[in-house]
């Protein structure tokens, strides 16, 4: 049973193999020849007090947040189960709410990991830490959005946020589109000039900081939102015909704004989140703000999934002038894919810790 850290995919993972390993699972969820679970949350309160000085200014409510995210892939013999052990907390900064996650030991460590199963042998084949692979597993599904459903001709991208997410973002757009400029903007003074600084060279293209996100769109060939805001940062009236617009999460453009959007394209099916939370859930500021399933103009139910639109079943964009979004949800076989491709690379390399299995399986005398 291999153990596989942060250094070591950080090592192993590129993003020709995210993209490649993502294509694959999104073709497979198209094909019925894979399967999300819901997604969940179980929240327990905290007193922000028991997290020392450092913890966030004004950060309420305080939660440990216990998430899972389940899919399994029938090509590749994998299901998986991507689980976080997380402190959080909210606080608002530049006049939005964040969500900000804490760490939680005394030695300022987070948990996180991901655990590969042998869909035909049914043992553990592997734990993989959750971090590095997480940024790619998001921004590689973007970007083949971007690759499927942006205008030949996009050359200029929009990049509303420059932390975690956004870092992994530029890196895989890049990948599969040649842009000529990103447009970046941070509500953090200074935020901005310093994510154009760290990572044009690396990206291969220039990014310019932008003192609003309304600059950042206006005349943007693509939007990525990259937050940890739970409001929308992206307005409805600021679209643009031709624009592709995805990102972290479904609540960073108004709802009206993925109205706008013909089509609108989704990566998974069914309810985004469930969360259960003991002394209940509506005070989870998320809660009750997911799209998913709202009274709208959007048919949530028959939304064609990404893989319908690369194995042709739909036809994405079929104009220049078309609006076209991708909501962009948790989703567990994109854990399994990339989760899965790591796996093998490490063992083809001989990476990673390897544990007897004998300590993760159970003799047959002691099952019913």
């Amino acid at each position: 049973m291999l153990v596989i850290d942060n250094p070591t995919v950080e090592k192993v993972l590129t993003v020709p193999e995210v993209i490649d390993a993502l294509e694959e699972c999104h073709r497979a969820l198209s094909d019925g020849e894979a399967i999300n679970a819901p997604n969940y949350r179980v929240f327990t309160p905290r007193s922000g007090k028991d997290y020392g000085p450092r913890f966030p200014e004004g950060g309420h409510p305080t939660h440990h947040a216990f998430t899972s995210l389940t899919g399994s892939i029938a090509s590749i013999d994998i299901t998986s189960d991507r689980v976080d052990s997380d402190i959080i907390t909210y606080v608002r900064r530049e006049g939005r709410l964040r969500q900000i996650r804490v760490p939680g030991t005394k030695d300022r460590k987070f948990c996180g990991m991901i655990y590969l199963y042998s869909s035909r042998t049914g043992e553990l084949l592997s734990i993989v830490h959750d971090g590095y692979l997480q940024k790619f597993r998001v921004a590689g599904s973007c970007a083949i959005g971007t690759k499927y459903l942006a205008r030949k001709d996009a050359k200029v991208m929009a990049l509303i946020g420059t932390g975690w997410q956004a870092q992994a973002q530029v890196l895989c757009q890049a990948a599969v589109r040649k842009l000529d400029r990103i447009k970046v903007y941070s509500p953090t003074p200074g935020n901005s000039e310093a994510f154009a600084k760290r990572w044009s060279e690396e990206a291969g293209v220039e990014i310019v900081p932008v003192s609003s996100a309304r600059e950042a769109v206006r005349g943007a060939d693509l939007i990525v939102t990259a937050t940890n805001s739970p409001e929308p940062v992206v307005k409805t009236e600021w679209l643009e015909p031709g624009q592709f617009i995805t990102g972290v999460k479904d609540t960073e453009l108004e709802l009206s704004g993925w109205e706008k959007c013909d089509p609108l394209i989704t990566n998974r099916k069914g309810p985004f989140w469930m969360r259960y939370a003991i002394g209940g859930a509506d005070v989870i500021p998320e809660e009750g703000k997911g799209y998913w399933g709202k009274a709208s103009k959007i048919d949530w139910e028959h939304a064609p999934l990404l893989g319908d639109v690369m194995l042709g079943k739909h036809p994405g964009r079929t104009s220049d002038d078309q609006i076209i979004g991708m909501i962009l949800a948790g989703d567990g076989v994109q854990f399994t894919a990339v989760g899965a491709r790591v796996y093998k690379l490490c063992k083809d390399r001989g990476l990673g810790v390897d544990l007897p299995r004998e300590l993760f399986l159970q003799d047959e005398k002691y099952i019913p």
